[in-house]
């Protein structure tokens, strides 16, 4: 059958519905207008008796009717267009004569560039490498305000800035000694630990001075409370030590953690995390106001040379041995590797508020994580340049 017998038909039968639609609605008894008073006396006979005009059935037809009618010109459209296909083509050529073709026009602006495509692989990858020639990173700091890190060189005994959007580097401070662990206090300061003399240090980042503030036998890892307090661990001593930053007093915390300790983080309500560098990869909970202590979790076979707290339960670990950083839920001891490949990592900071991971390791390298492709099944998988 042709396209034209289709439509043609089709309309013929929408042709021939309308009409008889039309035709019953003339010759039957009782359609058209019918009085309230006819309508109102059949309404009140017993339902069950079928009405002599039966309305509803003219309602019905009356809609049945316009719809024939509407079938029967979409019909008469069809088949004209199946008959004619040339004349809808001839239209829309016409058109593109008129217009002519489409012109493009790419400017210089338009064109990719280097760093936005660096940019780009390294979000959707979930990590970029920020810089390298660091010297052997143990600590790391990350000043969000100022887009800068900073980073610990215990090789080089010195304390380097780095720009974060840029990787440009310079010297901050020199001669600090066999610096592990570094932190900010936010107001132009940062303390890091000189684990081989035993001391805590105060670096003035505008003008690269340093002084001592306490005596710490084997101070590695620190933080601070923001209130005027530093929290130090000492690696050869499993000690957790509180120093005032002004006067320099000390008090002990807790005693008896192992042999090995290394890092510490602060929950802001009155408890440490510690982590353990050797010998079986523990996080301790630290009470400070009474020193009590439990095991939050281990990592077998691994480390927990740096920990920062994520401020919703949750913690970072970076494991040096193996090059990996943990999540581990601080209620449960639950735990897994959301990055690997990242070398002798030693060095671990936060910025929560804008969602980066930094990690710094011994083999001069800056990492920048997003927390967010951290956050599925496997994280990010392994880190390479």
């Amino acid at each position: 059958m042709s396209f034209e017998n289709i439509f043609g038909s089709g309309g013929s039968e929408a042709n021939s519905a309308k009409q008889s639609a039309e035709s019953l609605d003339k010759d039957t008894p009782g359609a058209g207008d019918v009085s309230e008073a006819v309508r109102k006396l059949e309404s009140e006979r017993d339902p069950w008796l079928v009405r002599q005009t039966a309305h509803g059935a003219f309602d019905v037809m009356g809609f049945l009717t316009p719809l024939f009618q509407k079938i029967n010109e979409t019909s008469a459209g069809q088949r004209q267009v199946a008959e004619n296909p040339g004349s809808t083509s001839a239209m829309a050529s016409s058109t593109l004569k008129a217009s002519g073709p489409p012109r493009p026009s790419i400017g210089d602006e338009d064109m990719p560039k280097l760093e936005d495509l660096s940019k780009l692989i390294g979000n959707r990858r979930g990590f970029a490498l920020i810089t390298t020639g660091l010297g052997a990173s143990e600590g790391l700091a990350v000043d969000p305000s100022q887009d800068t890190a900073y980073v610990a060189d215990r090789s080089g005994v010195k304390l380097s800035a780095v720009k974060i959007a840029t990787g440009a580097q310079r010297v901050v401070a020199s001669g600090l000694g066999d610096i592990g662990d570094v932190k900010l206090d936010g107001k132009g300061k940062a303390y890091t630990t000189d684990y081989a003399a035993g001391r805590l240090l105060a670096v003035n980042l505008s003008s690269g001075t340093s002084s001592v503030v306490a005596a710490v036998p084997g101070a590695y890892g620190l933080a601070l409370d923001g209130a005027g307090k530093a929290y130090v661990v000492s690696h050869s001593e499993g000690k957790l030590t509180a120093v005032d930053l002004q006067s320099g007093q000390k008090t002990t915390v807790a005693g008896g953690l192992p042999v090995g300790i290394a890092a510490v983080a602060l929950d802001g309500k009155g408890k440490a995390y510690v982590g353990q560098k050797d010998h079986g990869g523990n996080l301790y909970e630290v009470n400070l106001a009474d020193g009590a202590k439990r095991l939050v979790t281990s990592l077998p076979g691994a480390s927990a040379m740096r920990v920062e707290l994520t401020g919703d339960g949750k913690a970072y670990a970076i494991d040096h041995l193996n090059g990996r950083l943990y999540e581990i839920t601080l209620a449960d001891g639950a735990q897994r590797v959301v990055a690997s490949g990242l070398a002798t990592c030693e060095g671990l900071a936060l910025d929560t508020a804008n969602g980066q991971i930094y990690v710094s390791n011994r083999e001069s390298q800056l990492w920048q994580i997003s927390q967010r492709a951290a956050q599925p099944l496997g994280g990010v998988g392994k880190v390479v340049a």
